[in-house]
């Protein structure tokens, strides 16, 4: 015999203004961990971004949080500085 239990879990709304201070503030503090990381291994952007595949220009706007990189960009740069993409985002608090 099968039991199941439902949960009924009070879901937060998020507001448009929450939504909009997180478009700001999340790539900047995933830029802060990633020069972070970075000057930890002691590459320079140049070398980081040739290791990832990309030019230094756009590891500059990465790590100012001028733009928003995909997942897939952040694993690869977590890849390249060789450290799980969780660690990459541990300390970033929202």
């Amino acid at each position: 015999m099968q039991y199941f239990i439902f949960l009924f879990v009070k879901v937060r709304e998020i507001d448009e203004n929450t939504i909009t201070q997180l478009k700001k503030m999340i790539p900047v503090e995933v830029g802060k961990q990633v020069r972070k990381f970075r000057e930890k291994k002691k590459l320079s952007q140049t070398e980081l971004a040739e290791r990832i595949g990309k030019d230094r220009q756009y590891l500059y706007k990465i790590e100012t949080g001028k733009v928003s990189s995909s997942i897939f960009t952040l694993a690869v740069i977590a890849l390249a500085l060789d450290i799980s993409l969780s660690e990459l985002m541990h300390e970033i608090k929202y």
